[in-house]
């Protein structure tokens, strides 16, 4: 009966999963119908009753929390969904948790914040441990998943900081946002062979992985899935993986090596070109790598996604391909240290917050055909000259807050300006 309970619990959740439409897939974006789908999801958790009995946590669940700090759930079924467990106000006191055998989930937030918590002992009759049950638990220190598991739900144990260890069962097939978020002791973690789907930042900022496997199976991967995994040197890649491939360096590519997908956060060789097969740069590819100093990307790159380079603390300089016609948003955002850019003639568009907070920044060029500046795009960037060519006064389709309030610009014919003009005097033009 608990294998049939496990089993189909399972193809509930494969059938309700789906891809985030700014990951790592082919696949397309959600639908509105899929979108009401997931909000009616999102209404029919399984919350407790307004009139819940004092030591009761699902419908046949009771608890029960003793002297010496162990918290055991027992009975049949399933434990609500809760925003506020029964046992919130004794969390203090939790140290360990035991989830007794006939219990078939873990609810919503259950166990999160239990901070003196660090040993939990999870029946095997458990397929499901809701979202967020253990976030914020920061002295938990390993965790076995029960077999039967299909999914480690949206921020599961997101800033278990002291947790140095997880087993994830063959079971599971999906790791959704956050799940591991800020597990900055996680050394221990092996991917099952059946996971398809990693949300994002499931791994982000967890500082101790060191080197990546990608199972044969993975289908997607979110965004900044592993950013400021500050000592993750290398992804490695199944041979019989159709979607993904790694180089000899650890880069994360595409199978035919079109698409760049991450580049390892713990890399420290400084120097890195982008490879002459790559089409397509994906977001957050270059995210938060702080051991690079300069890009060189080939002109055979069409699309730098989204955010690529942001947040890259060292990065000193980035060669942009020609070819290229936007600069997508918060593209170079936040990298401090970026002195040396420069615009191909190519590019039409500079989306929001391109250069947002890249306060090295001292000159730089807008070549002719720029006709879209959005709103902050050198926001932060104080020291900034900025050359606009081919334009003696702003154009309709630069964001009236394009320029950073401190910085000046140079028109190329100033007839309507001065020729060197404050982001102030620019804004009251529009």
């Amino acid at each position: 009966m608990k294998k049939w309970i496990c089993l189909l619990c399972a193809a509930v959740l494969l059938l309700t999963a789906g891809c985030g439409k700014n990951g790592i897939s082919g696949d397309p974006a959600p639908t509105e119908m899929q979108s009401e789908e997931h909000a009616s999801e999102a209404l029919s958790r399984n919350l407790p009753p307004a009139d819940l009995a004092e030591d009761a946590c699902g419908p046949s669940l009771t608890w029960e929390l003793s002297s010496g700090g162990t918290l055991t759930v027992r009975g049949e079924g399933d434990m609500y969904d809760f925003d506020t467990a029964p046992w919130s106000s004794e969390r203090s006191k939790i140290l360990r948790v035991e989830i007794e055998d006939g219990v078939t989930s873990i609810g919503d937030h259950a166990f999160v914040q239990c901070e003196k918590l660090y040993t939990v002992r999870i029946a095997q009759s458990v397929c499901r441990i809701g979202a967020y049950a253990f976030s914020g638990s920061t002295t938990l220190s390993s965790v076995r998943i029960p077999d039967g598991v299909p999914t480690v739900e949206e921020g599961c144990f997101e800033g278990c900081s002291g947790m140095w260890r997880v087993i994830i069962p063959q079971s599971v097939t999906k790791i959704a946002a956050r799940a591991f978020n800020m597990c900055d002791q996680l050394s221990e973690m092996t991917l099952p062979d059946g996971l398809t789907q990693i949300g994002d930042e499931a791994f982000a900022f967890c500082s101790k992985l060191y080197i990546l496997r990608i199972p044969a199976s993975m289908t997607h991967l979110g965004k900044n899935v592993f950013a400021r995994c500050s000592r993750l040197t290398r992804f490695k890649v199944d041979d019989d993986n159709p979607n993904f491939a790694a180089d000899e360096r650890g880069v994360l590519y595409s199978k035919m090596y079109t698409i760049l997908y991450a580049f390892p956060s713990g890399d420290t060789e400084s120097k890195f070109e982008v490879p002459d097969t790559v089409r397509q740069i994906a977001e957050c590819a270059f995210a938060q790598c702080d051991g690079l100093k300069t890009v060189t990307i080939p002109d055979t790159v069409k699309e730098i996604g989204a955010q690529a380079f942001f947040n890259c603390n060292n990065l000193r300089s980035v060669t942009l391909p020609n070819g290229i016609s936007i600069l997508n948003e918060e593209l170079f955002a936040n990298s401090e240290s970026l002195e040396e850019i420069e615009i191909p003639d190519s590019v039409q568009e500079i989306g929001i917050g391109v250069f947002d907070g890249c306060t090295g920044l001292t000159e730089i060029t807008i070549p002719a055909g720029v006709s879209v500046i959005g709103r902050y795009a050198f926001r932060n960037c104080p020291d900034l000259t900025v050359t606009a060519l081919g334009k003696s006064i702003a154009v309709d389709g630069w964001d009236v807050y394009w320029l950073d309030e401190n910085a000046s610009v140079i028109w190329e014919e100033a007839e309507s300006l001065p020729a060197e003009s404050t982001a102030e005097e620019i804004q009251s033009i529009f």
